[in-house]
């Protein structure tokens, strides 16, 4: 069953532009897109997706880019064999980036730019710094 769906005027200007050169309906268009994101949600580490989140609303995206070209770009991240190399890509965009805390199980860490790390966890998205070992013994 289908069902109406808020969209913000700008998206659904883009995939009227994106529709016309890939002849598909502006629904179809924003259908496409989700498949993708959550194809790549499933697929990368979460840090990454905030990154290619990030660095996607700040980058110019042609009026038409070849299946060929995505391809090419994915195959190359995938393969490149300089891991940091890519991870500094990525990092590029700006902002935090998320890993796993060795000093305490359960919790992810928020590793700032300048490298700060910061434990927690991640809720409904959104990292939670942890309360303070030290508070918790006080109350």
């Amino acid at each position: 069953m289908a069902v109406p769906v808020k969209v913000s005027d700008r998206l659904l200007a883009l995939a009227k532009k994106e529709a016309e050169s890939t002849h598909r309906s502006a629904t179809a268009q924003i259908e496409h897109w989700a498949t993708l994101g959550r194809a790549i949600e499933v697929m990368a580490a979460y840090h990454d997706v905030l990154a290619l989140k990030r660095v996607g609303t700040a980058l110019p995206m042609p009026a038409f880019v070849s299946r060929e070209a995505v391809h090419d770009l994915l195959a190359g991240l995938v393969g490149d064999a300089d891991r940091a190399g890519v991870k500094a890509r990525i990092r590029a965009g700006g902002g935090p980036v998320y890993t796993s805390d060795p000093e305490r199980p359960g919790l992810v860490a928020e590793v700032g730019e300048r490298g700060r790390r910061t434990p927690g966890r991640l809720v409904h998205r959104r990292f939670v710094p942890a309360r303070n070992r030290s508070a918790r013994k006080r109350t």
